[in-house]
């Protein structure tokens, strides 16, 4: 029962140490448009070899594109993968006291089924996080953890 705690424990802590802070610039709903090449994503769950993932460790190069007109776009290795509709908003939580901005996802205009990442962006750097906005996985995170892209000039 020891060794069950002290896992989760440690779980726990190596996801709260994933979604670290990191001085956020101020929000602004202008500021996502813009293309997005992803540059690492470290999983709480499952631990691995290649934590974090790199588009030098798996081979995949994904590029996020929000355009302003609200419409978006992913690629993986020059593929269409995914595209849609957008909309942003914030929110917060009480317990634990969270303050988020949420990107939340639209096919045909009907929202995708747990279609929503939680972000932050840090100068050139867009970072999903699902914790926050207190949630154990977000839209482009298939497992928790965070995932992080940089601006494309």
């Amino acid at each position: 029962m020891k060794v069950k705690k002290l896992l989760q424990i440690l779980i726990l802590s190596l996801f709260f140490y994933s979604c670290e802070d990191k001085e956020p610039t101020s929000m602004h709903f202008d500021t996502i448009a813009g293309s997005w090449k992803w540059i690492k994503t470290y999983k709480v769950i499952p631990l691995s070899d290649t934590n974090p993932e790199t588009p030098a460790n798996t081979g995949i190069e994904e590029l996020l594109v929000f355009n302003a007109d609200f419409t978006w776009y992913k690629t993986q290795n020059n593929v269409l993968t995914d595209s849609g509709s957008y909309s942003l908003g914030s929110g917060h939580l009480d317990y634990p006291e969270l303050v988020y901005d949420s990107i939340a996802y639209y096919k045909n205009n009907t929202p995708v089924k747990n279609g929503f990442d939680y972000y932050e962006i840090h100068h050139d750097t867009l970072v999903f996080c699902s914790y926050f906005g207190g949630r154990w996985s977000a839209y482009t995170l298939s497992h928790s953890g965070t995932k992080w892209w940089v601006r494309q000039k």
